[in-house]
């Protein structure tokens, strides 16, 4: 089997089976935020809360296609109990990766490589990381 074959059943087990997804609402996050895609449909709100500089209790809710919610899925994974800055800088090399940049990412980001070379899937793997990067900015600038 090929890593990209790989990669794609990840991605799928993901979309199928996500990590951190909410079932109701968020009003027990302290801080959420909203990413969406008009032209495609993606939508999702990402809340966590903060203790002593790590983010806690991370989950999402929303629709998406399936590489917006398996990207959603990883990323709470990751970020999960992650220092503030621990997460801007992830973030950070999480978009210079998807902008084509040689980036060494956590092992558990991989299978997004699956979906890294198609321009119109970008926006999809990023909106989740966009949602986070919003909450942090007005909230831990």
């Amino acid at each position: 089997m090929t890593d990209t074959q790989l990669y794609k059943q990840q991605l799928l087990d993901h979309f199928k089976n996500p990590r951190n997804k909410a079932s109701g609402d968020m009003s027990d996050k302290a801080f959420v935020e909203r990413g969406s895609n008009p032209r495609c449909g993606d939508d999702i709100e990402v809340g966590f809360n903060v203790q002593s500089d790590a983010i806690t209790d991370l989950e999402f809710r929303g629709r998406g296609c399936s590489v917006c919610l398996a990207s959603t899925s990883m990323m709470t994974e990751v970020l999960a109990e992650a220092d503030i800055n621990d997460a801007k800088v992830l973030s950070e090399k999480m978009r210079s990766w998807v902008a084509g940049n040689d980036e060494q990412m956590p092992e558990n980001l991989q299978p997004l490589e699956a979906v890294k070379h198609h321009p119109a899937r970008k926006k999809c793997v990023m909106l989740c990381w966009n949602a986070l990067d919003k909450a942090l900015e007005n909230n831990y600038v």
